[in-house]
């Protein structure tokens, strides 16, 4: 990755430089280009041209590695008749552009139907359901990219760097454990309800990056711990548990995978808590984590 990318991270005007270098490469024009999301990737909307743009945060091998599996599983969905998104393959991709791998995927216009936790409880199901590729996925292993998130941290107190660190190096190996003991199948490894998009009447299921080969309940997670950390209503919760037909929590490591996937939500907010809102909520998490606080109410950025 070019040293000067791996400095600034990625922020609106690093990723905006990104796109407009590779949409010119592509033919495309970003002067109406509309920002739907900066985290692990940054998101754009090119409604004229009919195109979303997903900017990386760097080319690097293991990046690398993520977006052609991420393309690679986009485009077995779309052959499985599954209600996902795919690639503009009539674009060549994925494009270097200004250190960074730049992919271009269809357009879902914004759409009158809210997508329902049921929803994703029931694209849950289907897609738990699919057969594994006939290509290689990874096991799962959140781990990798949050040590990766840890040694590029930068702008955050180094005191929350080493904490966060002896708190991974702490749950890892009992989360390997757990996956040992647990039968594994297809897993999204994102699933939560931001990963929903309306279109028309139907609710699609997206964003593959983290598909992988693990236990089920992994995608389950999120929507169990939003329950305490994000105030979600317990009738919500349960009506979420009744479509997919399992209630996560009950689960004897339970408690152990929870704390893997806070850290996760944790090391992910940190990339851009240099300042402003997310600053204000990194340190909220941090300070309960510290704590074990596992009721403190976390804000969604």
């Amino acid at each position: 990755m070019n040293a000067s990318a791996h400095h600034e991270g990625l922020t609106r005007a690093s990723a905006t430089r990104a796109l407009v270098t590779a949409c010119k490469v592509a033919g495309l024009g970003a002067d109406q280009a509309e920002l739907l999301r900066l985290g692990e990737n940054a998101i754009y909307a090119l409604p004229r041209e009919g195109v979303a743009v997903r900017v990386a945060r760097s080319d690097t091998g293991d990046i690398e590695a993520k977006v052609a599996k991420e393309l690679a599983v986009a485009r077995w969905l779309m052959a499985q008749g599954f209600p996902g998104v795919g690639p503009r393959d009539d674009i060549p991709q994925p494009l270097r552009a200004e250190g960074r791998l730049v992919t271009f995927w269809e357009y879902i216009p914004p759409s009158r139907t809210e997508p329902r936790l049921t929803d994703l409880a029931m694209l849950l199901r289907a897609f738990h359901a699919l057969p594994e590729p006939g290509f290689a996925l990874p096991a799962l292993d959140p781990f990798a990219t949050m040590w990766r998130r840890l040694d590029q941290a930068h702008g955050v107190k180094k005191q929350d760097v080493d904490f966060l660190s002896e708190a991974c190096a702490r749950s890892e190996a009992a989360f390997h454990e757990v996956v040992a003991q647990r039968p594994t199948s297809l897993v999204h490894g994102d699933a939560h309800r931001g990963n929903l998009l309306g279109h028309g009447d139907r609710v699609l299921l997206i964003d593959y990056e983290a598909v992988a080969v693990g236990p089920q309940p992994w995608d389950l997670l999120p929507t169990a711990i939003a329950v305490d950390r994000f105030s979600l209503p317990r009738p919500d919760y349960e009506a979420f548990c009744r479509s997919y037909g399992q209630d996560v929590t009950t689960s004897e490591d339970y408690e152990e995978l929870r704390t893997v996937r806070e850290l996760g939500m944790t090391t992910w907010l940190m990339q851009n808590a240099q300042s402003g809102a997310a600053a204000e909520e990194f340190a909220v998490r941090m300070e309960s984590l510290r704590k074990e606080d596992r009721e403190r109410h976390w804000h969604a950025l």
